[in-house]
């Protein structure tokens, strides 16, 4: 009873939710509507030229349309319908995190009250078989991490090897220069500009070499927490083969002892 009063209070809580949410989509919509409506006609002011078919005289243009609001009003309005949506869409995080955990913790219960009996052995093969889970996840994120990083690495040396021609176009331009005669070998603004290009481009190679070589070291870090994943994994594995085995020869011997 108390669960079924406690799942029932999360559904009213539920509905509420949804209908405040419900409201908080609806002035979104509106705003945004209006917004859609005042770009649309913007946009055709912004194209009206002194060559448009549809321009003329209007007696009450300077007047101060009824219901006029100032900006300041304008950007409360927007802004309050953004943040009541945001709290709203928290509220409604915060309520299925809440919802789960109930529904969670409702399962545990009831399936705790099945596995009463021999609970100290199947306790013991759901925390291997969660730890063996869990290093599958690991296994999983730092293979994707370490494509990722290979992809990266790839990435980072293709862009060094780009800037070699920049970095050769800079330094021919410089050279090339540097033959002007007499007072025409000046120290004018292509020159400095020349220099200051030929600077930065180094100093980017030089920062990506550095972000390469961290790249590398980050790589090799990831291969070898790889290995050890992957050995810790066949380890869980054996013994959750050999608890199952165990468990598997347990249920033969209730089995046995019913009988008797």
């Amino acid at each position: 009873d108390g669960i079924k009063e406690k799942l029932k209070q999360k559904v009213n809580e539920a509905f509420q939710q949804l209908c405040a949410l419900q409201d908080a989509y609806n002035a979104m919509c509106d705003d945004l509507a209006d917004k859609m409506h005042c770009l649309d006609i913007d946009q055709q002011c912004h194209g009206l030229t002194n060559q448009s078919a549809n321009i003329g005289f209007h007696k009450n243009a300077s007047k101060i349309a009824k219901g006029i609001v100032l900006p300041d009003a304008w950007d409360c309005h927007s802004n309050y319908n953004t943040q009541r949506a945001l709290s709203e869409i928290k509220s409604s995080t915060a309520l299925r995190e809440a919802i789960n955990n109930s529904i969670e913790q409702t399962a545990n219960d009831l399936e705790a009250q099945r596995l009463r009996t021999e609970y100290a052995f199947r306790k013991r093969i759901h925390e291997v078989q969660m730890a063996k889970d869990e290093l599958e996840w690991q296994q999983r994120n730092t293979k994707r991490e370490i494509n990722v990083l290979q992809d990266d690495i790839r990435g980072l040396k293709q862009a060094i090897t780009d800037k070699d021609k920049p970095l050769e176009v800079v330094e021919t331009r410089a050279e090339n220069r540097s033959y002007r005669p007499r007072v025409e070998l000046c120290r004018d603004e292509p020159h400095d500009g020349l220099l200051n290009e030929r600077n930065e481009l180094q100093g980017t190679v030089a920062s990506l070499i550095d972000q390469h070589n961290i790249a590398e070291d980050a790589l090799a870090q990831l291969n070898q927490t790889l290995e050890r994943l992957d050995n810790d994994w066949s380890i869980k594995g054996s013994s959750l083969e050999l608890d199952e085995r165990c468990m598997t020869k347990r249920q033969k011997l209730l089995l046995v002892s019913h009988k008797v």
